[in-house]
């Protein structure tokens, strides 16, 4: 009889003891049953796997997941067999983490670039340095000099800079004769005060000798762009479409108005996998769509993408269906990430503004090396015509080397970082996912083609710059149509 009751009592002890081991195993079984269910709610919202392939994760999720509840109730061997149990469990939990961290920053890139941030443009107040105006407060009723041209952001900077300093306004003609209000042309300082955009004070950085050495900001007014939702979406793997890409003259922030100086058509097919490259001058004398006047195309940035867009849209006679924007930063981070980009070169140069050299024929470049390539014209017998060619053939490089090699599984969370900040598009994040998916599904090359619309250089004034003639191309009407039926034969194939 005693012994019954000691064995009772030794019993109940040990129950006791188990009793947490049982509690922890259960919370262990819980938290495994949740975060399988938190990682597949990922997978399935990200939607950038194709069908089978989701089919065979969730398998082999649920196969481990059943091998786990097994072993960590199991009656027998249970000291053996519950520390496999938990050992597994740990592995998948700590993989499925990782696994939730890499969708979560997939999401949140695709989410980054695809929202329609505002564009911000900058507005300077510009003195001589060591005049007589240090501080915003010092030009208060003082008179200040503005340009002709006037777009919606230039006039609320204006009436924004009014209100602060109770200026007076002038006008000039164009943007060099606001320059030379502050540095004559033969160089000597004048004191008065010029209130512009960014990209016009980067122009008389470059056209005035010294003009960013002998002046100073003394005050900067940011106004944001609202952008509007321009894109013509269409199921971006089964119907053709067109994506206008935008290469911005900036380092750094993408937020930035600024000319558009890369300006290139991407024709893309995804049922005959065919994409055409069309580039266009950035000096292409065309009419700006809101202000029906005429203007160089990289000019056309000023006023924002949309504007770029609409303008092109309505020369050539076609859809764009969505944009990407990009800039300098943008390329080099790219490049550099996946490891450098083959570039065939036909000829042998120099660059004018760096210590990179290009040779004749294959080119392996980094970043900066494919930057300046593509940058460069000084250097090259076919001038801008040529540098327009070897900005294709850098982004063809850089599609091939994405497509056809393990580079964006390898460097997938590097690639994340260098996009993520530095991109925009007006694509949505589902057309983006389609267009991974699709990629992953088949993950055979694409035939690219090029093609160029060429121009005839003049000079000419411009809306933007005002009655001061300067350097145009008049578009070549043949180059013009060759590359409409180019466009015309990857949307509408026979």
């Amino acid at each position: 009889m005693q012994n019954k009751k000691q064995n009772k009592a030794v019993k109940k002890k040990q129950k006791l003891r188990l009793l947490p081991i049982s509690l922890a195993l259960a919370i262990l079984t819980l938290f495994t049953l949740l975060i399988d269910a938190a990682f597949m709610l990922m997978l399935t919202t990200l939607d950038v796997l194709p069908g089978e392939f989701v089919a065979i994760i969730l398998i082999l999720l649920a196969a481990v997941t059943i091998t786990i509840i097994k072993l960590l109730n199991c009656r027998k061997h249970v000291t053996k067999q519950r520390k496999v149990g938990v050992a597994i469990a740990t592995l998948l939990i700590v993989g499925l983490a990782v696994g939730s961290y890499y969708l979560y920053s997939t999401y949140s890139m695709f989410n980054k670039i695809s929202k329609e941030d505002k564009q911000t443009e900058d507005f300077h107040v510009v003195v001589i340095k060591g005049g007589s105006y240090d501080k915003l407060k010092d030009i208060k009723g003082k008179i200040v000099f503005v340009n002709t041209a006037e777009s919606k952001t230039y006039k609320e900077a204006k009436g924004r800079l009014m209100n602060k300093a109770d200026i007076t306004y002038e006008t000039v003609e164009d943007y060099l004769s606001l320059g030379h209000k502050l540095v004559d042309d033969k160089g000597k300082k004048q004191n008065e005060i010029i209130f512009l955009n960014n990209s016009s004070y980067e122009m008389l950085c470059e056209d005035i000798d010294k003009f960013q050495k002998k002046t100073k900001i003394i005050y900067t007014i940011s106004i944001d762009v609202e952008a509007n939702d321009i894109a013509k979406r269409v199921n971006i793997t089964e119907d053709p479409f067109n994506v206008y890409i935008s290469g911005i003259d900036t380092f750094g922030s993408i937020s930035k108005v600024s000319r558009s100086d890369v300006n290139m058509i991407m024709t893309v097919n995804p049922k005959t996998k065919q994409i055409l490259l069309t580039s266009i001058p950035r000096d292409m004398y065309v009419e700006l769509h809101s202000y029906g006047a005429m203007d160089k195309l990289t000019h056309s940035g000023i006023y924002g993408i949309e504007e770029t867009v609409t303008t092109v849209e309505d020369w050539l006679d076609i859809d764009l269906n969505y944009y990407v924007r990009v800039n300098f930063t943008t390329l080099v981070d790219i490049v550099d990430v996946i490891g450098g980009v083959d570039v065939e070169s036909e000829y042998t140069f120099n660059s004018s503004v760096s210590e990179y050299s290009y040779i004749k024929g294959m080119n392996h470049l980094d970043g900066e090396g494919a930057l300046f390539f593509a940058r460069e014209r000084k250097s090259l017998e076919g001038g801008d015509n040529e540098r327009i060619k070897n900005q294709q053939r850098v982004l063809k490089g850089i599609i091939n080397k994405v497509t056809t090699s393990p580079v964006i599984l390898t460097k997938y969370t590097q690639l994340l970082d260098a996009v993520g900040d530095k991109m925009q598009t007006n694509m949505s994040e589902k057309d983006i996912s389609a267009l991974v998916k699709m990629q992953l599904a088949d993950l055979g090359g694409w035939d690219i083609n090029t093609a160029t619309i060429k121009g005839n250089g003049t000079y000419a004034a411009t809306y933007s710059m005002g009655s001061r003639e300067l350097y145009v191309a008049i578009p070549d009407e043949a180059s013009v149509h060759d590359a409409q039926k180019q466009i015309n034969r990857i949307i509408y194939p026979k």
